[in-house]
């Protein structure tokens, strides 16, 4: 049996090594498949703010959109009725405006003058531009009489106030057909068309069946699904890390190759080059990197992302290059290579054949254990704001920056937003690391 295979096989027979290596794969499937497996990682729910693992809603946009005749918002593909339960809350807008030091009072529905106006009892807030709801006001308004003090703004003598009332429950039932709407009822009124948004909803059924979301590791400030972040970011940091790591193994081969196998003047010159570049710290190149390119042309993931590719990896070829170049000079000296220069094979033909083959066990050793170690920079850039994001998705390394900046570290509370990168991170990283570990030691077990 050759070498190889019997390295081969003390890799697969070490219970550490295979349980290093399980945990990668595991996590990389779920991150590749991420979409069987949770929701829409920026799909925002702002009315569900912060809710913790577990916890669950029904299963609807910010905005449900119904038109007779169209398609509906949702995928409803093979039901044929569906049922929503909303409450919808009642308001009245209210103008109130100042006129020669006192108070006129007025409806806007109907324009009905009112005398009093009790906003200690039923707070009101001002309406603003696009529905927008400000401050609450409160106090007494009598109509003729001067306002509270700091009732209007400063150079304002118009306010628009919306007070909101009890909330009235509304049924829609939803007649679907292939996956558009046939039917469309309001409390078993017609309709033709309707707009709920969907922090009103309450329950949403189709055929009878509740339809609801679940989040098992809960939601950030933006009524995002953690667990799908977590599989969408890790795709980022695991391509990030994989990505950077064959940059600098390509780099790192070619440059300690080179320097190994030629030797004298060029040997001097590569390795004088790796030894002032390691002189500067690694990750003050990256910064100023990433800061000058990313400055000149604004934000845009794509060229970001190739950016911190390029970035990671032209600094982790060094430790590659003094590694390979040491495999490379000690097997310059062996029989074969002699053999090999008698029978007149060109030097080129040489290193790539037969010298680079014997070093690869070397190469894949390092370049394992290379990953985590780029993931841990990554993660590093983040904290600074020199984090990647695509899509919509930050890596792992900025959702444990948001982490840290939500959590209430007196109370532990939203603990889990912290968690879930944190605990993917290490889950990770301690795979990676064991497995390299464990194959540098089997395929080297002298060593």
């Amino acid at each position: 049996m050759s070498p190889g295979r019997q390295a081969l096989l003390r890799v697969v027979r070490d219970p550490l090594a295979m349980g290093g290596a399980v945990v990668v794969v595991v996590v990389g499937f779920l991150c590749c498949f991420a979409p069987w497996f949770c929701s829409s990682p920026t799909e925002q729910r702002l009315w569900l703010g912060v809710t913790p693992p577990g916890s669950s809603h029904p299963a609807v946009p910010g905005q449900i959109h119904l038109q007779v005749g169209a398609s509906s918002s949702q995928d409803w593909t093979g039901f044929s009725q569906v049922t929503i339960a909303v409450e919808e809350a009642t308001y009245e807008d209210v103008r109130v405006r100042l006129r020669r030091g006192v108070l006129e009072i007025q409806k806007i529905t109907g324009a009905e003058r009112l005398e009093r106006l009790d906003l200690d009892a039923l707070p009101a807030r001002v309406l603003g531009p696009g529905d927008m709801l400000g401050e609450p006001r409160r106090g007494q308004l009598v109509a003729g009489q001067p306002p509270p003090d700091g009732f209007f703004p400063t150079g304002e003598s118009l306010l628009i106030l919306r007070r909101s009332g009890p909330s009235a429950p509304v049924v829609w039932t939803i007649s679907v057909n292939d996956g558009r709407i046939t039917n469309l009822l309001r409390d078993a009124t017609p309709q033709t068309s309707a707009e709920i948004p969907g922090e009103t909803v309450r329950s949403i059924a189709g055929d009878g069946r509740d339809l609801r979301l679940t989040h098992p590791l809960g939601t950030d400030p933006l009524g995002r699904d953690v667990w799908a972040r977590l599989l969408y970011g890790g795709r980022i940091s695991l391509l990030v890390g994989l990505v950077a790591t064959l940059v600098s193994v390509v780099i790192g081969v070619a440059v300690g190759a080179v320097a190994g196998f030629a030797g004298g003047r060029l040997d001097r010159w590569l390795m004088g080059a790796v030894d002032v570049l390691y002189a500067i710290p690694f990750i003050f190149l990256v910064i100023l990197l990433m800061v000058t390119v990313r400055g000149e042309g604004g934000k845009n993931e794509f060229r970001d992302l190739l950016l911190l590719f390029a970035a990671l990896g032209a600094v982790q070829w060094l430790t590659m290059a003094r590694i390979v170049r040491g495999s490379v000079q000690s097997l310059a000296a062996r029989d074969f290579v002699l053999a090999g220069r008698a029978v007149g094979l060109t030097p080129t033909r040489l290193l790539i054949r037969h010298v680079l083959p014997n070093c690869l066990g070397v190469i894949v050793v390092y370049a394992t254990l290379t990953v985590p170690i780029v993931i841990m920079e990554e993660s590093f850039l983040a904290f600074i704001g020199l984090g990647v994001s695509a899509g919509g998705v930050d890596a792992w390394g900025a959702q444990v920056d948001l982490g840290n900046q939500h959590i209430a570290w007196a109370t532990g509370d939203r603990w889990w937003l912290l968690a879930a990168p944190v605990g993917a991170m290490v889950t990770v990283l301690a795979g990676l690391s064991l497995f390299g570990d464990r194959l540098r030691t089997q395929l080297d077990p002298k060593g």
